[in-house]
């Protein structure tokens, strides 16, 4: 696959419209194009290297003929067949040579691909940096996150040791620490929010297990062996006695008046005991009869009934005197004194209540015992006693007791619930320095697995530069053939090359040895097996750039041999030493004497400009004649300067504007000649030349003013 030509370039840069004349030949497989600065050599090599690179062409109107085909610039990045191609031009030196200007020894990197990757290595070590300063501030701010949540935990343990610990040995709270307290605080956090809450005593529980935590065992107490008297069954006992009459002889005057009545009683028993039949009070006989009377008024069933009344009497007054033992309040653990003191004053003023109850049943009898003959209607609002009181105050007691059986576990217990509600209450703050932690040691280390991302690119990068690096031994001889001096030398230094300057790191390189490194290397990329020589395009401009003319011949003989079997190749240049190098090379190819130009395998071309209303404008034509036949450039020269001073055309600056420098050259060769002692001294060659001063004085203004 071959280009053509480049059938026109319009409103692009310098070339404003250009259209390929007919009567120019095709290009060859090999072309030489000369031109001098300014002519438009940069921008040909740059629509070459838009091909290499499938870059569209967007400015102006661009067309190549390709094998036969026309190929649009604007479609270089989707046109299909596009040739293999390399390019060698001013943009390929800087896009091919590195320079690490931010280290002591300058460190080069050789090729376009090489260099992006080193670029990106560039950064990504910045990037590096600036993770690694990142990771310095995550790191100081976890370790004072850290301190804080271990001053947190610390403070919170030494609060709950001073509170719990005591002078027993088996008091795990005695060595309470923040390993404890963090531990707790984990079992906590698996709670539910509403168990959590449930942990936290209020005041008054609080205060109730601290005392149960501070308390000496005490004895166990008995319980409360009593039972309220059954005031149901002794009501009716008395109402059904208080109902009762006794049937006998009644005295009239001794049933109304109880005092005799039980006086005469009295003394009716002593006579009876004694058989008297004189009063036993004032000595008289008794009336006949008067026993009889007082026997019959205190008969068996009397004295029954009587009697029946004293035993109920003696049971109530037994029931009322009847006794209770009370455990002493002061005797119970502390957190119980206070209801067992409420009960047992509950239950005091219940047994005033019932006593005060069986008074009125005593008192009721006794006036019965009195009145034996007559019934006595009474109701009573029956009270009975409260056993819930007896049987809360033996709970309470039998608390106590449990209590004394498990004393210890109950102040573990205490404890425990005291450890818990501290920690519970704490638990928000100690989740928010927890989370704090987290969430900084998250960040530190997402940074330091972005720093390991980032080396590990950098590491791989740096093996895919290593690994496509061309041997320094290679390059050194290199180098000095085409520089023709053992001055600058390679050595592999990381993934690029240190050069030195006489055994010194060169810290900066001419733009000639820019040129002269890069070129190098563009003609060892020939050998990569990504391109095909004798099948590909290979494009040279101005390898020579800033080069002394030893370093030219040099240059000249290792392009050759190096591009000597591409498929198609262009040279373009400014100096006319190298391209007579080349000229004399195409000129001896086989077939280039051939009488038929088209069958030549070598073409020359030049780039000339032409300025038409003040617009300056380039042109690919023939090389010219003068150029072709002689070997030197003066004759070149000298035409151009003849038919510049004997043109008819009126004096245009833009048109004139090379002449100063163009004459400048002719003069220099021709004084060069005539003058070489004086060589590159153009004043001191002038005036030892015979001449018209004045002419001469022309000249030079006209040379070195313009």
């Amino acid at each position: 696959m071959t280009i053509e030509r480049i059938s026109k370039i319009k409103s692009h840069r310098i070339f404003r419209d250009f259209v390929w004349p007919e009567d120019l030949p095709t290009f060859k497989g090999k072309n030489l194009f000369y031109g001098w600065n300014g002519m438009g050599k940069s921008t040909l090599s740059e629509l070459f290297r838009s091909i290499e690179k499938k870059s569209p062409v967007l400015e102006g109107d661009i067309e190549f003929i390709i094998s036969g085909n026309k190929v649009d610039g604007k479609t270089f990045a989707t046109a299909q067949g596009l040739p293999s191609i390399r390019v060698f031009n001013k943009n390929f030196v800087t896009d091919n040579v590195f320079t690490s200007n931010d280290v002591v020894t300058p460190i080069f990197v050789l090729g376009e691909e090489n260099i992006e990757k080193q670029k990106r290595v560039k950064k990504l070590k910045h990037d590096i940096n600036l993770n690694e300063i990142e990771s310095g501030k995550k790191e100081t701010e976890k370790r004072q996150s850290e301190r804080d949540l271990d001053s947190f935990k610390t403070h919170q343990a030494k609060s709950i040791k001073d509170l719990l610990s005591s002078s027993g040995g088996n008091n795990r709270y005695n060595n309470y620490d923040k390993r404890l307290y963090q531990t707790k605080c984990e079992e906590l956090l698996r709670l539910s929010k509403a168990e959590q809450k449930a942990k936290i005593l209020n005041e008054s529980d609080f205060h109730t297990q601290k005392k149960k935590k501070d308390s000496t065992q005490l004895d166990k107490l008995k319980l409360l062996n009593f039972s309220y008297p059954d005031t149901r069954k002794l009501t009716e006992q008395v109402v059904a006695l208080l109902k009762k009459t006794v049937v006998s002889t009644v005295i009239e005057s001794l049933k109304n008046d109880k005092d005799l009545s039980e006086w005469v009683k009295t003394g009716l028993e002593k006579h009876q005991k004694e058989h008297s039949c004189n009063c036993l009070f004032c000595g008289q006989p008794l009336p006949d009869g008067q026993i009889e009377k007082l026997e019959a008024h205190f008969n068996k069933e009397f004295n029954t009934f009587i009697a029946e009344v004293k035993d109920q009497i003696t049971i109530i007054e037994s029931e009322i005197e009847k006794s209770y033992a009370l455990p002493n309040w002061l005797s119970l653990y502390d957190h119980l004194k206070g209801n067992f003191n409420d009960l047992r004053q509950e239950f005091l003023d219940e047994i005033e209540r019932v006593k005060e109850y069986l008074e009125n049943l005593l008192a009721a009898l006794k006036d019965k015992e009195q009145k034996p003959f007559q019934p006595i209607e009474h109701s009573f609002e029956i009270i009975t006693g409260n056993e819930n009181i007896i049987f809360n105050l033996n709970a309470i007691i039998i608390q106590h007791n449990q209590e004394t059986d498990e004393f210890q576990t109950g102040i573990n217990t205490a404890r425990t619930k005291i450890e818990e509600s501290l920690v519970a209450k704490s638990l928000i703050e100690y989740q928010h320095k927890k989370n704090e932690v987290d969430i900084v040691s998250s960040a530190l280390h997402a940074v330091c697995d972005k720093i390991t991302e980032l080396r590990t690119e950098v590491h791989k990068i740096e093996e895919d530069i290593e690994e496509h690096r061309k041997p320094a031994d290679e390059l050194n001889a290199d180098i000095c053939s085409y520089l023709g001096r053992k001055e600058l030398t390679f050595e592999i230094k990381g993934s690029g090359y240190q050069i030195s300057r006489n055994g010194t790191p060169a810290k900066n390189l001419s733009e000639g040895e820019r040129t002269a490194i890069a070129f190098l290397y563009f003609l060892k990329s020939l050998e990569d097996k990504s391109f095909s020589l004798e099948d590909g395009i290979v494009v040279i401009d101005d390898p020579v750039s800033s080069m002394d003319s030893n370093a030219l011949f040099y240059a000249f003989s290792i392009m050759k041999k190096k591009t000597e079997n591409a498929g198609q190749l262009f040279i373009l240049t400014h100096s006319h030493s190298f391209f007579r190098q080349v000229k004399n090379w195409f000129n001896y190819l086989p077939n280039q004497k051939n009488k038929d130009e088209y069958k030549r395998p070598g073409m020359f071309y030049m780039l000339t400009k032409n300025v038409t209303d003040s617009e300056r404008s380039s042109s690919i034509s023939r090389l010219d004649s003068l150029l072709c036949k002689y070997e030197s450039e003066y004759h070149y020269l000298f035409k151009l300067v003849y038919d510049a001073a004997n043109s008819e055309k009126k004096a245009d600056l833009q048109q004139n504007y090379h002449l100063p420098n163009i004459a400048r050259r002719l003069l220099e060769t021709f004084l060069a000649f005539r003058q070489p002692s004086m060589s590159g001294k153009l004043h001191m060659q002038l005036k030892s030349t015979n001449f018209d001063d004045a002419k001469k004085t022309r000249i030079l203004r006209f040379l070195h003013t313009y």
